[in-house]
This record gives C-alpha cells, structure tokens and sequence, in this order.
C-alpha cells in the first residue's frame, strides 16, 4: 500500500513540474517588467537631464540590469541598488518607485529632485541605505523601513514635526542626517531606543526643547552627534559622559546655558569638541585635558571666564583651539602652547587677555592662523620673534599695542592676512613689508604711524585691501601703487598725504573702493579714473584737488561715465574744483546712491537730467555751499528713493518746491540761505511730507502764514516711524542752542529731529497744531514777523531741547504749560512783546535773564523787575482754573463713589456666585476709558 501511494506521488510530481517551470519564468518575467517599468516612470518624470544620461541609456533595447546607475542581484535578477548621484537631475517621484521590492540601496543625492516622496516609497521594505540629500524635497518624512540602516536627507526643505513614532519602525538605523532641513520639532523619545545608532546629525533645523534627555546615555554605540544651529535650550546632561564612543560632539549656535559638566572628560575618544556660540557660563572645566586625542577644541561665543586653563598643554594632538569672544583674562601663560606642535588654528580674539604675546608660540611650527585681536595685548615687538613659516593670519587688531613695526615681521613669508589696526604704534611702515609677496589683506588703520608710504608696497602683487587710515602719514601717494592690479579696496583716508593723485591708479582696474579723502592731496584730478569699471565708491573730499567740471572729455567727472556701478561719489570741499555741472550728470546707466559735490564752486544751474540718475537708487544729494542759480528741477520728483536733499548756501532762486513732498522716503530737507521765497504752499495730498524729520528753510525770503497743513503733515514728528536698515552719512549747518553747529549724522532712526524757519518774512499767529510734534528736538523760529501768543499746546512737546523765538512781535504771557518740558536746555525769547509773569519750576528755574531780554512786559524771576499785585492774582487765577479741573475730576469720582457702592455690591454677588462676568468688565473699563479721555480733550480745547 505504501508503495503505491508513492507512486501516485512520484506520477504527480513529474505530471505537474513543466506547470511550475512555467509559472516561475512567467513569474520572473513579470518582476523584471515591474522594475523596468517603475524606472521608466521615474525617468518620465525627471523634466531636466543635462548630460542625456538616462535619456540615452535607459531604453528597452538594452536590460535593465545594463542601465546606468542600475545594479541587479545575481540571484533573482531584480533591481537592489539605484544610484543617480550627482546626474544634474530635475523632477518628482513617481509612485510607481514603490514596485522596486527588492531595492536595498537609493541613492539620489546632488541632485534637482522636488516635491513630496509618494506614498507608496513606504513599500520599499527592503531598503538599507537612503540618501536623498541635497535636493529639494519637502513633505513628510519617510519611515517604516524595519531594515533601514543609513538615512540621509541633509539640505532639503522637510517641514514640520517628526512623526513621534517613526523611530519604532526603524530598529536597525545606524546613521541619521536631517541637516539643513526646516524641521522644527523636538527630538521624539523613540530616537533614544535605536541601540545601533552611530551617527545622529540634526543641524541647522529649527528643533527645539530640551536639548538632550537622559536618555541620550543609552546610545552606547554612538560616535557622532551633531545638533547645532537649533533651538535647542537648557544644560548639557551629566549623562553625555556615558556615551563612551563618542569622537565628534557638536552642539554649537543652540540656546545652551549653564557650566561645562565635568563628566565630558570620560570621552576620551573625543577628537572634535564644538560648543561655540550659545550662554554657556563659569570657567573651562580642568577635566577637559582628559581628552588626549582632541583635534578640535572650540568654545567661542559663550560667557566663560577665568584664566586661560594650564590643562591645554596636555592636547598635544590639537590642531584648532578656539576660545574667541567670552570673558576670559589674565595673561597668556608663557608656557601654554610649547607643547602643541600640531597647533594650526589659534583664536582668543574678542577677550579681557592682558600682557604679551607668549613666546612658546614659536614652537608651533604648523601654526596657520593666529587671531589675537580685540584684547589688551600691549607689546609689538613679541611678534618680531615669530619665525612660523606656516603663519598666514595674523590678526592683532583692537589691542594696545604700542612701539614700532618690528621689520621682522616680513620673515613670515607665506602671510596673507595681516591686520594690526585700532592700535597705537609709531613710527614708519618699514619697507620691508614689501618681501610678503602673498599678502591679500593688509590693515594698519587708526594708529599713529608717520612717515611716508614705502614704494616697495608696490610689490604686493596680490594685494587686494589695502587700509591705512587715520594715521599722520605724509608725503606722496608711490606711484608703484599701480602695480598692484588685483586691489579691490584703498583707503588711506585721514592722514597728511601730500602731491598728486598718481595717475597709474588708473591700473587699478579691480578697485571698487577709493577713499583718500581728508588729506591734503593737490593738482589736477587724473580722467585715468574712469577705467576703474567696477568702483563701487569714491571719495575724494576734503582736500585741494583741482578741475573744471564741464561735458568736456577732459574732466574727471565726464570719466566717470565708464564706471557703472558707481554708489557713492563725493569730491566735496575742495575749492579749488570749479564749473558746473554738465548734462551727463543725469547718466541713467550709473546706479548713484550717494552724492556730495558741496563747497566747491560749482556755478551755473543745476541740470534737469539730474533726475534721471537712475533715479530709484538715488538716496543722498548734497550740493551745499556752492554758487548755483536757478531753480529746483523737477526731475527731483523721479528720485523715489531720495532721503536726504541738501543745498544749503547756494543762489536757488525759487518758490517753496511742495511738490518734494511727493517723494515717499524723504527725511532731510535742507534749503537754508538761498533766495527762495513767497508762501509755503499747502501740501498737495495729506502724506505729502509725512517722513521728513529735518527741515530747515532758514535765511531765505519765504512770506505769509505758517502753514498748518504742512505742519499736520509732519507724521514722523509725532510718532515713531519704522524705517529700513539702509543709512547715509551727512552733514548739515543748524543753528541750535545758540550756536551755528555743522552735525554730521546718520539717517537712521533716531535722528536730530527738528524745524528751523528763521531769518524769513512769515507773519500771524504761530499754528496751535505745532505742539502736536511729540518727537521735536529744535525748534526755530526767531527773525520773523510773528504775533499773537505762544499756543499753551508748545507744552506737549515733551521731547524740545531748544526753542528760539525771539526776534518777533508775540504777545501775550508765557505759557505755564511750558514748565512741561523737563528737557528743555536753550530758551530765547528775545524782543517780543510778552508781558506778565515768569513761570516757575522745573527747567524754567534754569534759565537766565538773557532768555527774556527785550521784553518789557515780563516780570518775576529770574528778572529783577518783580510783578505787581495783579499780574500775580491772574496767575494764581490761571492756576485756580487748571485747580478747577482737578476738582471737578475729584467731584465726579466722589459721586461715582457713592452710586458705585450700590452697583458694586450687586457686582459682587454676581460676580462671587457665578465667576467673574469678563463680558461685563471689559465694557465697563472701556467706557471709563473713552470718558475720561474725552473729558481731558475738552478741557485741553
């Protein structure tokens, strides 16, 4: 029986194996077709292929296992690996990707790909590694890959939250990257359950939260972990020292605070150590020099303080130590580095270090970068001694240094970089600094060195900023600063340079920025300046340079056409400058910002085209103290960006040019001592003027009203007003506080708010809607025909320092709402017609009898005419009516008082009974509110 039933068995199997043969090709095939087909889709997908790879190598002709950046396995002939790195690729995923099921290995970095991973990627079961980074996909990040070991999606735009449970669906990970992303939750529990992790890379998201739990101990097997440029707050936890396999820790540019723990030194495979840039707090811990094999120690940007810690010698395998910008004094150990002879990065910039440059520096022959800068280092000469052949920075600026330039200094070969500004050494540039053929950055700005500049300077063939101002160097700018044809940047500003402007300067070809300004520099200004195509800014004011400006080719200004991207330009304040200037000012191809032409004898009228200088970029226009005639161009109204107009001390012979107050940004409006005159017309629309904080129209011929529309205009005097970020530096003649001061200042809020009509013909009464400009510094308006009172409203002008009124005819007392003004420094009143008496208090106890003079009337201190007995019952009569209100106020809340005790208890009930009836107090402090408001304004009217 037996033997039959295996036969039957036997005949089966044999009947039914061609059946299984075919079913399993047929199978075959059909996978094989699936991944072909999912690869077609995808490179359906894919809308930009600039080297043709897949366009002309994925094809049906040939197999897939033959496709570029396609790898099959040897056993079933599917798709394990796909790899298009760095193809230049651009498009979406497909769905169809998720019928790769036996994928193991994608890699798409460096790629163009965007959008959201589909659904089904999550099918892809089999995948061990995923790098998907530095692209552009964004969406939900992919999980549930049970066989997942290495997961990149570094510099992408992923958003949001992590899924708190997609780290149970990846047991085996191993490396983690979500660098440069947009992620922007904290760090889920389940990441501290993946045993295997080695790697944890989160920086430059937007996480937050604690920074680390305890959890973290539980990675045993991690090496590195970077979280920094996050959110991230609190302390570093004591158990960071279990993770014992630890070789780079980074949580730099976090929100971290608090001390160093101690327990960091039992990471003793610890090679880079970065907490640079968060509010870390106390002294360096001495459990640091454990760490024997650290490479990279950096800490820079927090709030540590003490010594320099002895400990560091024990680094011996340090190549970067950076403890820049925290609090650290004391002197530089002499010792401290004779022990680092891998040392290449040294930064203790930024710190209260005192004392000399150690000598045990000259050990460290590798050492590339020496950055000492912003501290209290007092010795020069220390840096003769330097003999590190690797040196190529060498930053000491911001210090006090003092004494000459040891010549030394030019055995360090190989430097690039040296900045030794905002000292005080003496002495010469010693030409020897011309043997540092490498140089690129060279700053000795703001010392006191003298002397003449070498001519070996022209040697530094590959110079490119060359900065030496405020200094008391003299003599001639060396014509071998031509040589130097790769320079971006001269600034030799502020010293005594004397003779011409070479004209090999006009080699720099590179340069886009030249300022030789306040020197004493001569002779013809060189045309050779407009083969300086790219200069962005040239200043060349303040000294006694000479030429005729006119549309000829010979002049420099008609050069300057070439140089298109010129921003700033200012050859103010050389006399010797004359002509005026010619039509191709207006040039629209150069994108001007910044223009100052003043005292320089210009004549003739100012060109119409100027409004054509690429007038959206136009922002400062100063042509003060010159000899222009004529009248305002129109063009003006083109210049959009206009923030500040200056032509002070000219012969402008004009009517008030209202229509300025169409330009949206302007903010200084200077027409002092020209011939402008009749009345200043009402503004044209109700934002005309509405950001102007300076104006001054003083010594010119204006007549008429004050006009209040322009007054009521002037939003920026009566509150804050944001502005942007951009400045212009400038200078204007004010008369303030009895004195004729020229400020200089920048137009960035807050600025010297003020009003200066003086020295006009205006006549009547003085606007009441003046007193609304809060915000006013300086008000001016002395020289004039004015009657009527002072308006009692000057007594909301809290922030006034300076009020000058005198010379008018104003009658009438002083106002008592004047002691209001507790900032007030400089009164004058002088010859008017006030009468009655002085009032008393605050600042007004500060003046003098010469802030009266000239009024008769007056009376009572500080005068030694004293008031009779009724001009003193008038005032006490003006103090009773202002009593008078006091009381009334007190009236209507004694009776408040007793109706309110009827309703409060009632309130009360209601209140302790049922919860506090919020519907009921908001309506009643809103009430309130818009009632004694509107009580104060009567009373003010």
């Amino acid at each position: 029986m037996g033997n039959v039933t295996r036969f039957i068995l036997a005949l089966m199997m044999v009947m039914l194996l061609p059946h299984f043969v075919v079913s399993f090709s047929i199978k075959t095939t059909t996978n094989i077709n699936t991944d072909q087909s999912a690869l077609l889709a995808l490179k359906a997908y894919i809308v930009s292929d600039p080297q043709k790879m897949l366009k002309t190598n994925w094809s049906t002709a040939t197999s897939v296992c033959n496709w570029i950046g396609v790898t099959c396995g040897s056993r079933h002939q599917r798709v394990i690996a796909l790899n298009l790195s760095s193809m230049l690729l651009t498009g979406t995923i497909p769905s169809q990707i998720g019928n790769l099921s036996f994928l193991t290995s994608l890699d798409l970095m460096n790629n163009s790909f965007y959008g959201s991973l589909p659904d089904q990627f999550t099918n892809l079961h089999r995948l061990k590694h995923i790098d998907l980074s530095w692209n552009n996909f964004c969406g939900e990040i992919p999980y549930s890959f049970p066989k997942l070991q290495y997961l990149s999606l570094r510099n992408n735009i992923f958003a949001g939250e992590i899924r708190s449970d997609m780290f149970e669906h990846l047991p085996r990970l191993q490396v983690l990257s979500l660098t440069l992303n947009k992620l922007s939750s904290e760090i889920p529990m389940g990441l501290f359950k993946c045993k295997e992790l080695q790697v944890i890379d989160f920086e430059y998201n937007r996480m937050m939260g604690g920074i680390l739990p305890k959890e973290i101990g539980n990675l045993t097997m991690l090496r590195i972990l970077r979280l920094g440029g996050n959110m991230f707050e609190g302390v570093i936890p004591y158990q960071i020292g279990d993770l014992l396999n630890l070789e780079e820790l980074s949580l730099c540019n976090t929100l971290l605070k608090g001390h160093i723990p101690p327990s960091i030194s039992n990471l003793t495979r610890l090679t880079i150590l970065d907490l640079s840039t968060n509010s870390l707090t106390g002294v360096i811990p001495h459990q640091i020099g454990n760490l024997l094999n650290l490479e990279e120690l950096i800490l820079y940007s927090n709030m540590l303080k003490g010594p320099l810690p002895s400990f560091i010698s024990n680094l011996t395998r340090l190549t970067t130590f950076d403890l820049s910008h925290n609090s650290l004094s004391g002197q530089i150990p002499s010792g401290l580095f004779e022990r680092l002879p891998k040392l290449q990065r040294l930064d203790l910039g930024g710190n209260k270090l005192s004392g000399k440059i150690p000598l045990g520096l000259f050990n460290c022959k590798e050492l590339q970068s020496l950055i000492l800068d912003s501290n209290r280092l007092e010795e020069i000469l220390q840096i003769g001694n330097l003999t590190m052949s690797m040196l190529e920075v060498l930053d000491l600026h911001n210090n006090l240094l003092k004494g000459i330039i040891p010549y030394q200094i030019s055995n360090l070969t190989r430097l690039k970089f040296l900045y030794l500004s905002n000292n005080f050494l003496t002495g010469i540039i010693p030409y020897q600094i011309g043997n540092l053929t490498r140089l690129r950055f060279l700053d000795l700005s703001n010392n006191s060195l003298t002397g003449v500049i070498p001519h070996q300077i022209g040697n530094l063939l590959n110079l490119e900023q060359l900065s030496i101002p405020s200094n008391m160097l003299e003599g001639p700018l060396p014509s071998s600063i031509g040589n130097i044809i790769r320079l971006t940047g001269l600034q030799l500003f502020n010293n005594s340079l004397t003779g011409v402007i070479p004209h090999q300067i006009g080699n720099l070809t590179c340069l886009q920025l030249l300022d030789l300004s306040s020197n004493s520099l001569t002779g013809h200004i060189p045309i050779t300046l407009g083969n300086l195509r790219y200069l962005h800014l040239l200043d060349i004011s303040d000294n006694d340079l000479s030429s005729t400006l006119s549309s000829s080719k010979s002049s420099f200004l008609s050069s300057l056409a070439n140089c298109r991207d010129l921003s700033y330009l200012s050859f103010a304040r050389n006399p010797l400058i004359s002509g005026y200037l010619p039509a191709f000012i207006g040039n629209s191809s150069i994108p001007l910002q910044y223009f100052d032409a003043s005292s320089c004898n210009i004549s003739g009228r100012i060109p119409g085209e100027i409004g054509n200088w690429n007038p959206t970029n136009l922002g400062y226009l100063c042509l003060n103290g010159n000899q222009l005639e004529g009248i305002l161009p129109l063009s003006l109204i083109n210049c959009s960006e206009l923030v500040v107009l200056n032509v002070a001390n000219n012969n402008l012979s004009d009517t008030f040019p209202h229509w300025l107050g169409m330009l949206p940004r302007l903010r200084v409006l200077i027409l002092r001592s020209n011939r402008f005159h009749g009345s200043i017309q009402d503004s044209l629309t109700n934002f005309s003027f509405s950001k102007l904080q300076m104006v001054d129209l003083s010594h010119n011929d204006f007549t008429g009203l004050l006009p209040t529309e322009f007054f009521q205009n002037l939003k920026a005097l009566k509150e804050e007003v944001g502005y942007d970020s951009e400045y212009f530096s400038y200078s204007v003649n004010l008369t303030i506080k009895g004195l004729e001061l020229e400020f200089t200042k920048t137009v960035h809020m807050p600025i010297f708010t003020c009003i200066d009509l003086s020295d006009n013909g205006f006549h009547g009464e003085i606007p009441k809607v003046v007193g609304e400009l809060r915000l006013l510094l300086a008000l001016n308006l002395s020289h004039n025909s004015l009657t009527g009172p002072i308006p009692p409203s000057f007594g909301n002008l809290a922030a006034l320092e300076s009020l000058d009124l005198s010379f008018n005819k104003l009658s009438g007392r002083i106002p008592s709402q004047l002691t209001n003004l507790t900032f007030l420094e400089v009164l004058r009143f002088w010859n008017n017609n006030l009468v009655g008496p002085i009032p008393q208090g605050k600042q007004f106890n500060t003046f003098e009898n010469d802030s009266y003079r000239g009024n008769l009337g007056l009376c009572g201190f500080p005068l030694s005419k004293e008031c009779r007995n009724d001009e003193r019952s008038q005032e006490a009569q003006d103090e009773e009516d202002n009593g008078n209100g006091i009381a009334f106020i007190w009236k209507v809340a004694m009776m408040g008082y007793g109706c309110g005790m009827v309703l409060g208890i009632s309130i009360a009930y209601i209140v302790f009974t049922t919860g506090r009836p919020w519907w009921l107090v908001r309506m009643i402090e809103r009430d309130l509110q818009n009632k004694v408001s509107s009580w104060f304004g009567k009373k003010r009217e």
